[in-house]
């Protein structure tokens, strides 16, 4: 086994998001600044494909290149280090993508892929480059720098204007096609080249130099292609419903400018979302997640077309397995091959792996499944159809596999209904460290009993079940037992599944706590009031993150209380007071001037969940775009249960849980207020944070001398190089969202 390490000087630079666009119906075309790096899309009917170069303002000496395509989840990743005439290094060199260069292209042997210009500013070598599986490539940059030697390139060919890098795929045959990357540069004005072989065949990388020849920049063209297949995408007239076609005001002033293109942000979204299946995000994740297709789909769908909803709804249900669980993650491609080895399959060369380790995806489907036909115009009458479709990509209608997700999520609930104790809750699967959004070991402080899961999504699954079941849409014969079982077993959730993960502290122990962790963040008491110990009146309350496998509570307060606002029923008022409580500026509570932060040690009594849920952690004190706009579609649900917001600033269509009954809360104007004062404080912190909406995680810096936080990019303080996609399919969701004003964000 042969590892390729690189030391990777990183800089610490605030993220920031600049956008300029074209398109037309067919292409897309765009440019997005994010992270310390320029990020340039590109698809029309050839190829689709991302393309990341390091910004000439990150300090970094060295400069990165990320080529991504979702067809086959293929690209190449190269590194640049400057190099002078004696091979020693400097921090001058830039490397810029040209304006007007990328563009698709066409070869022999159905590869499709990009070319670019790209402009180098001195004498540069090429660093370690990996060709193949975007899979690939993010393992190496986020996996302290290593690689597999089955993942090693062949110099094809090389001279003074021209370098071939070729990748044979690990299973190159076993579909009885050859199936390959090439990678290519090209001098053209003032570069050319010197290349030497390695001595060892693929295992020694040769030594390329590219030398800039006269004073000013040196270009050279890149061109990457492969033969995998080019994904049909749904442009924004396809994706998004036309302008003025939506069935309220809050819709249609949604609505405006994405069908036809002329906002930018549709062309984003637009990206991500193709025909078969919509993919995550760029450049990391071009690929199927079920779990961020329907997050997404959820707060988007009253936005979307049918075809677009159906899709996404379709792809999900062509990935369950025998026992009904959804697929996580699909892996395709090269690095498809490279699983099924590791699984000791290699017969099957590169089918798709799915992965089925998370808990949390297969309880996402049914809200959506109810949300679309029972309460959207654009579901009715559809389901018919929709689930007599037959399945592409296994045997059975979508009403066959359908029923498994629904027997498989109602067995799992009925152990709790029958016996409410903690080993009765949804744990991690046997063996796996992970299993909801926050998929880290340190994402849930290690706790394998998470709360969103247990407190929000299976309730929400059983009550989708039983709505669903009570239209005859699932059941069949059976769906009136259906309904009334599925009915009991949440009732017994919600009643009984929410006490396992309360946490009430001492005033005296709370304040003690956030002062350390005030210390040990290297933050402000300003920012509690100067006031020492102080948290306010009484006991500070709030729900764990998670459980630990005997219930002790991982007391870590968290966003995932967003879950229940936008897919509960009944939610009570003392669940909503406690939304109100975290709600108020961190380290009190969640938020920022520059965004809501995902989760907060300073409660915590295992206080080694500071460094783990930090502000350089993935899931720690982080801001993550579309966890805020769960938490701003939730809190609009919740009001407009009580008729207590602006109609007009209300997108989504969500009928009270009981039809004509308004919750018991609504009765306290009191607390009616307490609630929009809250929301109110949500959106001006996700103002203060509006120039990284649509990527995907963002971290601070934090001045002392003012007291607050600016936008800091993660991947320059992640231990493991972690970074953030510039563009994320569920931040899209704000696309969906009106802030209480009646705005639309982020375009």
């Amino acid at each position: 086994m042969f590892w390729r390490p690189l030391t990777l000087l990183l800089c610490l630079a605030a993220l920031q998001l600049v956008v300029s666009a074209q398109s037309n119906s067919t292409t897309l075309s765009f440019q997005v600044q994010s992270g310390g790096n320029d990020n340039y899309f590109i698809r029309d009917d050839t190829s689709a494909a991302q393309v990341l170069v390091t910004s000439s303002n990150n300090t970094s000496p060295v400069r990165r290149l990320v080529v991504a395509l979702p067809a086959g989840n293929s690209g190449v990743l190269a590194y640049f280090l400057p190099l002078n005439g004696s091979g020693a290094t400097n921090s001058t060199l830039n490397v810029a993508l040209q304006n007007g260069s990328l563009a698709t292209t066409t070869e022999l042997f159905n590869n499709t892929g990009v070319q670019a210009d790209l402009s180098f500013s001195g004498n540069a070598t090429l660093g370690v480059t990996i060709l193949g599986a975007v899979r690939a490539m993010r393992d190496y940059v986020e996996g302290a720098g290593l690689t597999h030697e089955i993942f090693n390139y062949t110099l094809a060919s090389s001279n003074s204007t021209s370098l071939h890098l070729h990748r044979q795929w690990i299973n190159a045959t076993s579909t009885g096609e050859y199936r390959s990357a090439d990678f290519y540069l090209t001098a053209k004005s003032g570069a050319s080249f010197s290349v030497t072989p390695g001595n060892n065949g693929t295992f020694t990388p040769p030594t390329v130099n590219i030398l800039v020849n006269g004073s000013s920049a040196g270009i050279v063209q890149m061109r990457l292609v492969c033969n995998e297949t080019s994904l049909r995408g749904l442009s924004p007239s396809e994706l998004f419903l036309p302008e003025g076609k939506g069935s309220t005001k809050g819709i249609n002033t949604a609505l405006q400018g994405l069908a036809n293109g002329s906002d930018f942000v549709s062309q984003e979204v637009s990206f991500l979302t193709y025909q078969d299946k919509f993919t995550a995000g760029g450049w990391r994740f071009l690929t199927y997640f079920g779990r961020d297709s329907m997050i997404a789909l959820r707060l988007l769908m009253p936005t979307l077309s049918s075809n677009a909803i159906e899709s996404a709804l379709g792809a999900v249900i062509e990935r369950v397995n025998s026992t009904g669980a959804l697929c996580h993650e699909e892996t395709i491609g090269d690095y498809a091959s490279f699983v099924n080895i590791g699984n000791n399959q290699s017969d099957l060369g590169n089918k798709p792996f799915y992965d089925y380790k998370m808990i949390d995806t297969d309880l996402f489907l049914l809200p959506a499944l109810r949300h679309y036909f029972l309460e959207l115009p654009q579901g009715k009458g559809r389901a018919k159809a929709f689930l007599a479709k037959n399945a592409t990509l296994q045997n059975g209608t979508y009403a066959e596999l359908l029923n498994r997700t629904v027997t498989y999520n109602l067995e799992r609930a009925t152990l709790f209904a029958q016996n409410s104790s903690v080993a009765n809750l949804l744990h991690f699967r046997d063996g796996q460290p992970v299993g909801n959004w926050r998929d880290s070991n340190e994402g849930t402080g290690y706790g394998p009993i998470p709360f969103d899961v247990n407190i929000a999504l299976v309730p929400a699954s059983l009550r989708a079940t039983a709505a669903l079941a009570r239209a005859n849409i699932i059941g069949g014969n059976a769906s009136a037992g259906l309904a009334v079982e599925a009915d009991g077993v949440a009732a017994v959730w919600e009643e009984n599944a929410l006490q396992f993960f309360e946490v009430s502290l001492a005033n005296e122990t709370a304040g003690a706590r956030l002062t350390n962790f005030i210390v040990k963040a290297n933050l402000s008491e300003a920012l509690i009031g100067g006031s020492g110990n102080a948290t306010g009146r009484g006991n500070k309350t709030f729900y764990a993150l998670s459980l630990d496998d005997d219930g002790t509570p991982v007391q870590v307060l968290h966003s995932d209380i967003g879950f229940n606002l936008l897919y509960g029923n009944n939610v009570s008022q003392s669940f909503l007071q406690r939304v109100t409580e975290a709600l108020i500026p961190y380290p009190r509570g969640l938020l920022t001037n520059i965004g809501m932060v995902v989760a907060n040690p300073a409660y915590d009594v295992n206080t080694t969940n500071i460094d783990v849920l930090n502000r350089a952690a993935y899931h720690g004190t982080v801001v993550w775009s579309w966890q805020q706009g769960l938490m701003a579609g939730g809190l609009t649900r919740q009001l407009g249960f009580c008729n207590a917001t602006n109609s007009s600033a209300v997108v989504d269509i969500n009928p009270p849980p009981q039809p004509g009954a308004k919750p018991a809360w609504c009765n306290n104007s009191t607390f009616v207020k307490s609630v929009e004062e809250a929301q109110s404080r949500l959106w001006t912190s996700v103002m203060g944070g509006v120039g990284q909406i649509f990527s995907e995680v963002w971290s601070y810096n934090f001045d002392n001398s003012t007291n607050t936080f600016s936008v800091a990019d993660l991947g320059a303080l992640s231990p493991s190089g972690t970074e953030s996609d510039a563009i994320q399919l569920c931040s899209y969701g704000f696309l969906g969202l009106l802030s209480p004003n009646a705005m639309r964000v982020g375009h």
